[in-house]
């Protein structure tokens, strides 16, 4: 495997964040999943820190139950692959996929003309019949000290015995000298490289175009905590990440707030009427870039979640629903304004954005009871249009797996449903723009460029 082949696994650009998670039970594990991707991230690795593999076992099969999709490798902590593979290929059969192990010590020695160790390990992985991403670690952490003259050899002679070749600074949160990885980048030539401490979204930018891959925990979780992901920390590195690939995000945040995608320039401004919208989000649609890079970040968080039916709210709600239903693979349901649908509906009363009582109905049934349903509308603003169709997917067994819009609005609505629900918007919580929607003004809007927004 090459570097860009790895690069391709993760459908990335730019160097892959994998959050690193210190298991301490199934709820804790599962919920740091949840952050991880919800913050773009494309995959996870867990690890045992605390306690012996019999008891890590279940929680493995739990998150991998529970998020079937998800990209998921493990560390079974002082356990080379010698052992590790043989419990990785057992649980494949039991239909427990792991897609890598990563091992703090890959039994690599620049001393010996012959790695025995690491062809023994080598024949394991054969003999398990697991077939996932070996991740070695090399010249790593307190497993053996290697002089810096022989980093670049150590690298060279691991490349043959693991898909990706993995180095750390000397201790847990130890930034990696960067000497270190430009030799091991060196040794490795174009099979992928990973580091695996002390990377932080300050300090990514020394690593950025010389790895590969990076395994991280201390570096975004919240200070002092172990266990923990903080989602602004790793939605911070994600998004430094993504800018190395030339992914682009606006470069204003405010009091260190994430930042904006470039796409949400496209959005028009009401000069029409000012008893229309404030604002035409649909004009960022008509440019294929800036659309598919919405959709890019509205279904991510959902794309190892289950997802069976999509509920587009009218009318808005109907473009980005059907596109995400499309992308996602699910099914696509309209929810209407009431005295639209010709078939036995559901109904029930609401509060527009405007202040207006209306009623939206949905067909009955519209999907068996228990289905995972992912509500689609393009704002939200006061929250009472989402609220009914919340009602209607509940009304019938629906399950929410969450809500996405381009912006939901800082309100006591807006709170309660982040709160509740898994949300995937455009506009960053805690961004400028987010400030700026609230107060109904882009301050882009004072030199829109109409033209630029044309195909």
């Amino acid at each position: 495997m090459n570097r860009t082949e790895f690069r391709k696994n993760f459908k990335t650009l730019g160097p892959v964040i994998l959050p690193v998670i210190h298991v301490v039970d199934e709820g804790q594990a599962t919920r740091n999943i949840q952050i991880a991707l919800n913050c773009g991230a494309p995959g996870v690795f867990l690890i045992n820190h605390d306690f012996e593999i019999d008891q890590f076992l279940p929680i493995i099969r739990a998150c991998r139950a529970s998020f079937p999709s998800l990209w998921m490798g493990v560390n079974f902590l002082g356990v080379t692959g010698l052992n590790a593979f043989g419990v990785l290929g057992r649980l494949a059969t039991e239909g427990t996929l792991v897609d890598a192990y990563w091992a703090d010590d890959a039994c690599i020695n620049e001393h010996l003309t012959s790695q025995q160790d690491a062809k023994a390990i080598s024949q394991a992985r054969l003999e398990s019949g697991w077939d996932g991403m070996y991740f070695g670690g090399t010249a790593f952490k307190k497993q053996r000290p290697v002089d810096p003259q022989h980093w670049q050899k150590s690298a060279r002679i691991a490349v043959g015995y693991m898909d990706v070749v993995t180095t750390s600074g000397v201790a847990t949160g130890q930034p990696a000298q960067k000497n270190k990885i430009s030799d091991f980048r060196l040794g490795s030539a174009f099979s992928p490289l990973a580091v695996a401490s002390g990377v932080t979204p300050d300090n990514f930018i020394d690593y950025a175009n010389v790895v590969d891959a990076v395994l991280v925990a201390t570096g975004i979780n919240y200070p002092g905590d172990f266990y923990n992901i903080d989602p602004k920390r790793l939605t911070k590195l994600v998004k430094h990440s993504r800018m190395t690939a030339g992914e682009g995000f606006e470069s204003q945040e405010t009091d260190g707030g994430p930042a904006s995608p470039w796409y949400l320039r496209n959005m028009a401004p009401n000069i029409k009427d000012p008893t229309l919208a404030w604002l035409d989000p649909s004009s960022a649609y008509v440019n294929a870039k800036a659309f598919h890079s919405m959709l890019d970040t509205l279904c991510r968080p959902f794309e190892s979640s289950r997802v069976d039916v999509v509920a587009g709210i009218d009318a808005a709600g109907y473009v980005l629903g059907a596109a995400m239903a499309d992308r996602l693979g699910a099914g696509f349901l309209t929810i209407r304004k009431a005295g639209k649908l010709p078939v036995p509906t559901d109904e029930v009363d609401f509060v527009n954005y405007t202040g207006r009582a209306q009623q939206m109905e949905m067909r009955k049934p519209a999907f068996k009871e228990g289905a995972h349903v992912l509500l689609v509308d393009q704002w939200v603003e006061t929250g009472g249009t989402m609220g009914a169709g919340i009602e209607l997917i509940e009304k019938q067994g629906g399950k929410i797996e969450g809500i996405a819009s381009i912006c939901i609005e800082e309100s006591p609505a807006g709170q309660a449903l982040r709160e509740r629900y898994l949300c995937a918007t455009c506009v960053q919580p805690g961004s400028a723009y987010q400030v700026q929607c609230n107060n109904k003004k882009m301050e882009f809007f004072d030199n829109f460029d109409w033209e630029s927004i044309l195909p």
